[in-house]
């Protein structure tokens, strides 16, 4: 069979297209949620009554604890004791700067704010895409939307919570972050990776329909 013969894939119904569009929308609407609720348990972990609560990285060393309290049919029982090695120690750093205060509440605003914009755009171009509008300029600046929420963002949280470490580290007169350079460089790769590709559709989408409006006007 050539390709001029081949079977063309069956279009949706308008049903389905409606019930993905809808399933879209309400599971981001749950994602949405999601996101504010983990961004007030960041700020309620890490702005506690006494100052800032950091995980401060410290030499290796093992140490001996009882595990968290287990409970069978008589209710509370100590549980065993248990022996690891631990290299992060949780700290409260009292009176930081309020530079670094800001920069942390910003980090994790900011963090939040653009989880929450992605989601709105890929929302949003599930509703246009329902419309039957794929090659449209609204479409094409939704995609814009989310490429420059996710550049814009997660520079903004990422040169915010460097800011707030560099004061902690300056308050503790210690190292507040471990090197993660290639941790760093992994994420860098994968959010290029995601912005580049959203990029390239975007153009070929905005080629799409300068070749239609072009089309329509031989027609």
């Amino acid at each position: 069979m050539t390709n001029f013969n081949a079977p063309l894939p069956k279009e949706p119904t308008p049903q389905k297209v409606r019930a993905d569009a809808i399933a879209i929308l309400v599971m981001g609407i749950v994602a949405s949620a999601s996101i504010v609720y983990l961004a007030v348990r960041k700020y309620l972990s890490l702005f506690v009554a006494g100052g800032i609560a950091w995980d401060l990285p410290v030499e290796s060393q093992t140490a001996t604890a009882p595990g968290l309290a287990a409970y069978d049919a008589d209710g509370p029982i100590v549980a065993s004791p248990v022996t690891g090695t631990f290299t992060h120690l949780q700290v409260v750093v009292p009176n930081l700067n309020t530079v670094s205060t800001v920069c942390l509440a910003i980090s994790v605003a900011a963090a939040a704010l653009t989880a929450i914009l992605v989601i709105a755009s890929i929302v949003r171009l599930a509703w246009l895409f329902q419309q039957g509008r794929f090659f449209t300029l609204a479409t094409s600046r939704t995609l814009r939307a989310l490429t420059w929420s996710m550049i814009g963002g997660g520079l903004v949280a990422w040169a915010s919570w460097n800011l707030g470490a560099n004061g902690i580290e300056g308050a503790l007169g210690v190292r507040a972050n471990t090197s993660g350079t290639f941790e760093w460089w992994s994420w860098y790769w994968i959010l290029l990776f995601a912005v580049t590709s959203s990029g390239l559709i975007d153009i070929a989408l905005r080629r799409a329909i300068r070749l239609q409006h072009e089309t329509e006007g031989l027609v």
